[in-house]
Order: structure tokens, then sequence, then C-alpha cells
């Protein structure tokens, strides 16, 4: 009984000394936080051309929508359809997730949840569809 009580108090101390960031998932933290305005910088890698294309972008995000690459109308860059929002990175990895990847690493924010380096490889037996992404300079905008 003495036993029980004594673990029932450690896991209660222990879930009211964890921060909200620790028990939230990392997509559950982004969602949580409820961030639609922002700016980023990301960068694909991949072996893709033009060579443009794989150099890092600066990207506006304004309610949940890509506004401005490097400060143009994202319609006027080129790959401009392969460049995301956080939301949309989580459903890019929901949707390589589900197609089994061979191998993948995915790196979260810890502050505030987003994914900050995604790498696919769908199959380790074909050379260059790997795919991955990096999210630096993020900043949340009014």
């Amino acid at each position: 009984m003495t036993t029980r009580f004594i673990f029932v108090l450690i896991i209660i101390f222990l879930f009211f000394s964890c921060s909200k960031q620790e028990l939230l998932s990392e997509r559950e933290l982004w969602k949580s936080l409820n961030i639609s305005n922002y700016t980023m910088t990301q960068q694909i890698s991949c072996y893709c051309f033009p060579e443009d294309f794989v150099l890092p972008k600066t990207i506006v995000v304004e309610n949940d929508i890509i506004k401005t690459i490097n400060g143009f109308n994202p319609s006027q860059t080129i790959g401009f359809e392969s460049f995301y929002s956080i939301n949309e990175i989580f459903q890019f990895i929901d949707s390589k997730l589900d197609k089994e990847p061979e191998f993948y690493d995915i790196e979260y924010n810890k502050e505030y949840g987003f994914p900050n380096y995604i790498w696919f490889d769908m199959s380790t037996m074909i050379a260059d569809e790997e795919i991955g992404y990096y999210i630096t300079e993020f900043k949340i905008s009014e």
C-alpha cells in the first residue's frame, strides 16, 4: 500500500513538474501556439535543377499562406509549389510516412514544435530521389 502511494506521488510530481512543451508532442505544441504569421528561411536539399532551386529562400507566411518567397509572389519563384508553410510541412511529412520510406529523419524545434529538419529516402536502391528540408531563422510576425 505504501509503495503504491509513493509511486502515485512520484507520478503526480513528475506530471506537474513538466512544462507544457515537454507534455505535448511537437505537432500538438505547434498547433497549441496558433502561429499563423511568421517568416522563415527554408532550404530544399535534393538533386534538383536549376541550382537556384536549392538555395535558401526567405518565406513570409500570413494566415498560414505563403505570401512571398525572397520578396516575390510565390508564382515567380522556380519550383514554388515545393515550398511549404509549417502546416503544409506537417502534411508533407504525413504523406511521406504513409508511403513507408526506407529511411527518414526528422528534428523538431524545441520552442515551437515545428520540424526544422526533415529527410526522406523512399528507396535506398534508387539514386537521387531523396529530399530534405531545413527551416531556420524562424520569427513570429504580427
